[in-house]
């Protein structure tokens, strides 16, 4: 993780205080170090450790030159000492440890080049002073390389982090989306049937101006009810789509436990039912083996159902429609809808009703065999798994 202004402001200033110390211990108390030497000496060794120490502060920019300059500079002055330590324990932490390494050997061989400038004591040439060098070059080497590994560690574990949270909040997203798309289509569905058996009432009293009283009493019944569920489920999906941060309870103003489940195959009587009453004959032929249908099947051959007694209604009015189902399981169930093509006029182009049963048959894992004009006849077929239900 790169340190803040401040931070780094400090570790500017620590490493050259560490720096500074060196030239101290190398310079003070005694002028000149070593006996017999120049003057001239001791200012050159106090001018290159300073200047050693400014250089670290742009070993973040630059780490291997900033380290090359400081090893050249311990070449000609002993005060240097520290600050090459801090450039070689620099490097380490910002470069792989196989640059750290070499570089670091480079300044252990480059050390002996200071008898050719300097007078070498008998202690500062020994062997033993030679292995306490390496021994400390690896050991900052060791410790550069672990806090290296180290923030690599916390980068690794802060950008997991956030991939995870952003990858979460995506799902999320996609998840709401879909749930959104899937209350749309299934209130698509009912909003279309409904407003299309008031369509065809108010239409039909339009056309039975001097229908008996109790006629248009049950006609225009069920165009309010007809009217009101759909305001009802109206106001439901706007409320959903207007906020999907929103639970669904305080969307609609209806705690969710309470809403009615939704229909299956079951529900299919009363919905022939519903539009043999708005003046389309319906018949249906169930060829259904004996089994248990799933009620996610059941549900998406319920809508289909709807959709196509729907578009039956609204493009040819009046004309018998015929709804097919059979199957069994551990095959598929098939459902066919059909009735005679209007005689006059053009059959429309499909809709999005007829999109709208495309996508849920492949939601579903099946298949669409028709959904037009077949043989004089406009027809939807689709077939769709029936898994065999195991027993509980």
């Amino acid at each position: 993780m790169p340190p803040t202004a401040l931070v780094a402001r400090l570790y500017d200033a620590g490493a050259l205080a560490v720096a500074l110390l060196g030239v101290y211990l190398a310079q003070w108390p005694e002028r000149p170090v070593q006996a017999g030497e120049a003057p001239a000496w001791w200012w050159i060794d106090l001018v290159g450790g300073v200047l050693s120490a400014l250089v670290l502060l742009a070993r973040r920019r630059a780490p291997v030159g900033s380290a090359l300059i400081v090893f050249g500079l311990t070449v000609l002055c002993t005060s240097a000492w520290l600050a090459g330590a801090v450039a070689t324990f620099s490097l380490a932490v910002r470069r792989p440890w196989p640059t750290a390494v070499a570089l670091a050997a480079l300044s252990l061989a480059i050390g002996p080049l200071q008898g050719l400038f300097r007078a070498q004591t008998e202690e500062s040439a020994s062997w033993e002073t030679v292995g306490y060098a390496v021994v400390i070059t690896a050991a900052v080497v060791a410790v550069g390389a672990a806090v290296r590994a180290r923030h690599e560690l916390l980068d690794s574990l802060v950008e997991r982090a956030e991939r995870a949270e952003t990858e979460a909040a995506l799902r999320a997203e996609a998840a709401r989306t879909a749930e959104r798309t899937r209350i749309a289509r299934e209130m698509h569905d009912v909003l279309a049937h409904r407003l299309s058996m008031v369509s065809l009432h108010a239409g039909a009293l339009a056309h039975r101006r001097s229908a008996p009283p109790e006629e248009v009493r049950d006609a225009l019944e069920v165009i309010r009810t007809g009217a009101r569920d759909a305001l009802v489920d109206l106001r439901a999906i706007l409320g959903v789509l207007r906020d999907p941060d929103t639970d669904d309870e305080a969307d609609t103003g209806v705690d969710p436990a309470q809403r009615p489940p939704q229909p299956t195959l079951a529900d299919l009587e009363r919905l022939l039912e519903g539009v043999r009453a708005a003046g389309t004959p319906v018949t249906l032929r169930d060829e259904l083996a004996e089994g248990a249908l799933p009620d996610e099947c059941g549900r998406t051959l319920y809508r289909i159902t709807q959709e196509a007694l729907t578009n039956a209604a609204r493009h040819a009015p009046g004309q018998p429609v015929e709804v097919v189902l059979r199957g069994a399981p551990g095959g598929e169930a098939e459902l066919e809808v059909s009735n005679p093509l209007p005689a006059l006029g053009p059959v429309r182009p499909p809709g999005n009703g007829l999109l709208g049963i495309t996508e849920r048959v492949d939601l579903a894992g099946g298949h669409v065999l028709s959904r037009g004009p077949d043989h004089g006849r406009f027809r939807v077929a689709v077939r769709v798994p029936w898994p065999v239900m195991e027993p509980r």
